[in-house]
C-alpha cells in the first residue's frame, strides 16, 4: 500500500483501516494511541489561572468538572499556552491525581485569574485566540466599562461621575468640583489600593483601609497625586456617603450568574458593611453581611427599605444582558456592586466578572455556596455539548 493510500485513510479517521494494520504497525498504533488522547482532552475543562504554586488548591474544581462528566481538568496560566503549536503545558487531573503535562487546547475553558500588569497582554492575547472557546470574556477595565454602562439609559441614573486619571492637573479641577473623591487602580479588584481624598479648607486628607488618615497641605496635592500615579493607571469617582447610621460603609453585591440553558438567575444578594473608619466594606478585611431588605428598612424605613431593594433587583437583572449586547460578547456570572446613601439614593458602583462568592456562604450557608461554586461548571458542559 503506498504511503499516499495511507495517509488518505487516516484524514478520514478509518479506524476499520487502523484496525485492519494494527497487529504490524508502531505508526498505526502510535496514531490510535494519539487518536484516543484527543478524544479524552476533548472531554476535559480548562482552567485559566494567574498562579500555580500548589495543583492541589484546585481540587475543588476538578471535584465541581467530574460532577459535571468531564473527565478532568487542565490548570494552566497564560504563560503556559502555546498560541503557535496550539497546545498548553499545565496540570492534569485525572483518577485523583495531578501530573503536568502538554495537551491539545481543551474544547471548553473557564478563565478564573486576575492577573497583574506583566500578564494582562498575554491574558489578553489569549482570550482573543479563536481557537481557545472560554465560557467568558473579558470586559476590560474598569474606564472601558463605565463606557458602556453609560450607554444605557436606563443604568445613566445610577451612575457617578467617573473619569480616568490622565494627569495631577485634571485630577485636582476633579477633586474641587466634587470635594471628597474615591481614587481606585483602574485594574483593581476586591478593594485594593483604593483611596478616599477629600478637600478640608487649606489642606486635603487621604485616607485608606488599614492607615490612620494623612492631612497635608494644598500645595503638595500634585505631587502627591503624581507619586499614586507613577504605581499605575487609575480612575477618580465622586465620593458618595454610604455610610449607615452607625457610621459604617455599606454596598449591595448581588451575583448573577448564568444556568445552562443560558438564562441569567440572581443567586445572591447581600449587603456587606465594613468595619469601623475603613472606607469600603471588603469582607476579607473582617467586614460582615446582612440581608438586604432587612438592612434596607433599618436604615431607610419599610417602605423605602422595600421599594430600594425592589430597585436593586431591578437593575441588578437587567444588566448582565445588556453588556453582553453591548460587549458582543459571551458572560458566565457577575458580581454587580450597589450602594445607597444617606438620602436613599441608589447608586452603581462597579461589575466584576469574577466575583467572590464567600459573601454567599456568611450569609446562606455552605450549601448555597457550594452551589454557586458550581454553576458555572454546569455552564461549561452546557456550552461543551453545544460544540
Amino acid at each position: 500500500m503506498s504511503l499516499f493510500m495511507i495517509w488518505a485513510n487516516i484524514q478520514g479517521g478509518t479506524n476499520a483501516f487502523l484496525h485492519k494494520i494494527s497487529n504490524g504497525s508502531t505508526l498505526a498504533r502510535a496514531l490510535q494511541t494519539k487518536k484516543i488522547g484527543e478524544a479524552i482532552m476533548d472531554n476535559i475543562l480548562g482552567i485559566m489561572t494567574h498562579r500555580i504554586t500548589r495543583p492541589e488548591s484546585f481540587t475543588r474544581h476538578a471535584r465541581s468538572a467530574l460532577a459535571e462528566k468531564f473527565e478532568g481538568v487542565i490548570i494552566y496560566t497564560p504563560k503556559d499556552v502555546n498560541l503557535e503549536k496550539r497546545e498548553i503545558r499545565g496540570c492534569v487531573y485525572k483518577s485523583g491525581s495531578w501530573a503536568w503535562k502538554k495537551v491539545p487546547y481543551p474544547k471548553i475553558n473557564m478563565d478564573i485569574g486576575f492577573y497583574p500588569p506583566a500578564l494582562e497582554g498575554r491574558a489578553s492575547r489569549v482570550k482573543k485566540s479563536k481557537q481557545l472557546r472560554f465560557t467568558g470574556y473579558g470586559l476590560g477595565n474598569k474606564c472601558k466599562i463605565q463606557s458602556h454602562l453609560i450607554g444605557s439609559s436606563v443604568l445613566q441614573p445610577y451612575l457617578l461621575p467617573t473619569e480616568k486619571v490622565n494627569s495631577a492637573q485634571q485630577f485636582i479641577q476633579f477633586l474641587r468640583k466634587h470635594k471628597s473623591i474615591m481614587l481606585k487602580p483602574i485594574n483593581g479588584w476586591g478593594g485594593r489600593g483604593i483611596i478616599r481624598v477629600t478637600l478640608e479648607n487649606e489642606h486635603f486628607v487621604v485616607q485608606r483601609d488599614g492607615k490612620a488618615k494623612l492631612s497635608l497641605p494644598s500645595s503638595r496635592l500634585d505631587s502627591y497625586i503624581r507619586g499614586v500615579l507613577k504605581s499605575g493607571r487609575h480612575l477618580m469617582q465622586k465620593w458618595i456617603d454610604i455610610r449607615n447610621k452607625n457610621g459604617k460603609v455599606f454596598d449591595i453585591r448581588a451575583l448573577m450568574q448564568k444556568k445552562d440553558d443560558g438564562d441569567w438567575v440572581m443567586t445572591g444578594m447581600a449587603v456587606r458593611e465594613g468595619m469601623k473608619d475603613k472606607i469600603t466594606s471588603n469582607i476579607k478585611s473582617g467586614g460582615d453581611a446582612f440581608k438586604v431588605e432587612d438592612y434596607l428598612e433599618k436604615e431607610q424605613g419599610s417602605e423605602n427599605g422595600a421599594a430600594l431593594t425592589k430597585s436593586i433587583v431591578e437593575v441588578a437583572e437587567y444588566i448582565p444582558e445588556f453588556v453582553e449586547k453591548s460587549y458582543k460578547s459571551r458572560l458566565s456570572e457577575l458580581g454587580i456592586d450597589l450602594a445607597v446613601d444617606r438620602s436613599g439614593n441608589l447608586w452603581l458602583i462597579e461589575i466584576n466578572i469574577k466575583p467572590g462568592k464567600m459573601i454567599i456562604k456568611r450569609l446562606y450557608g455552605k450549601k448555597a455556596w457550594e452551589q454557586c461554586l458550581h454553576i458555572p461548571f454546569h455552564y461549561a458542559r452546557n456550552l461543551l455539548a453545544k460544540k
